[in-house]
């Protein structure tokens, strides 16, 4: 039975923790259009974004013996990421914005998938600010309903009741009447 995207990644960190560096490739592989959709999304700059990433996997190989094994490796990853392009942008007192995080249309997907992508961030574009931040938190970090309440300091029931009502907009603008996008 071929491992899943959550056992691969945690796979792949321990096995850097263990002194297997190149591992970090799979890792790439893996979660490489995440990492780098984060951080555009912060840094609003291909080059910086990019930097972001390679930034990132220089921390996870020096840092990979820290990831505890048995939680979430892409959220650890994202968290680097999120952290790393933070960094940048303070450093380039650059504006940081949850509005562009997810950046999910790419080129190297079919132009049916991509337009898919596009209504959805379309449809992400028009949730609110403490929406925007939770669906970011909870899908692109992949961070627990516990992890989301304490990087927003938020009550957990406070963070499900957003999701679930973002949630709600986003499948209603997807879904939409008769089949059509609609606007919320």
């Amino acid at each position: 039975m071929p491992m899943d995207r959550r056992e691969k990644l945690n796979s792949l960190v321990a096995a850097v923790a263990e002194g297997f560096a190149g591992c970090l490739d799979g890792i790439y592989e893996e979660a490489g259009g995440q990492m780098f959709a984060v951080a555009l999304g912060i840094l609003r700059d291909r080059a910086l974004a990019e930097d972001a990433v390679h930034d990132s996997l220089i921390k996870i190989a020096k840092f990979a013996h820290k990831y505890k094994k048995g939680t979430s490796a892409l959220a650890w990853i994202m968290t680097i990421v999120r952290n790393t392009a933070l960094d940048l942008a303070k450093k380039r007192k650059r504006e940081v914005s949850f509005d562009g995080f997810y950046s999910i249309a790419s080129s190297k997907y079919s132009p049916e998938a991509r337009e898919g992508a596009i209504t959805l961030e379309r449809a992400i574009a028009a949730l609110d600010a403490d929406e925007k931040k939770i669906i970011y938190c909870r899908y692109y970090l992949d961070m627990t309903v516990r992890q989301t309440a304490a990087e927003l300091n938020m009550s957990k029931s406070a963070v499900q009741r957003i999701q679930e009502r973002a949630e709600s907009k986003i499948k209603t603008f997807l879904g939409g009447t008769n089949g059509a996008p609609e606007t919320f």
